[in-house]
């Protein structure tokens, strides 16, 4: 089953990219659902490192999909959109 943001309780944008970037860095993130491991969703060297599997609970986080439901439904209202 697909991770949904709304499910995922976070309280900010600056809370969900926070939680994606740690997915990308490959650091130690858990399920923000149900607390498990994430690890990669596919293992061959082909695939990219842009889908995760939580242990426990069998979502899929598909974070380039979670990305764009972030800038969809909670806009950088800031102006720093972009900057580095």
């Amino acid at each position: 089953m697909r991770a949904e943001l709304q499910e995922l309780g976070f309280d900010s944008r600056e809370e969900a990219l926070r939680f994606l970037k740690r997915l990308w860095r490959e650091e130690n993130a858990a399920c923000p659902v149900c607390g498990g491991a994430l690890g990669p969703l596919h293992r061959k060297a082909k695939k990219d490192g842009c889908d995760f599997l939580c242990a426990d609970c069998g979502r899929i986080y598909r974070t380039i999909h979670l990305l764009d439901e972030i800038n969809r439904v909670m806009p950088d209202v800031s102006g720093k959109a972009g900057e580095k």
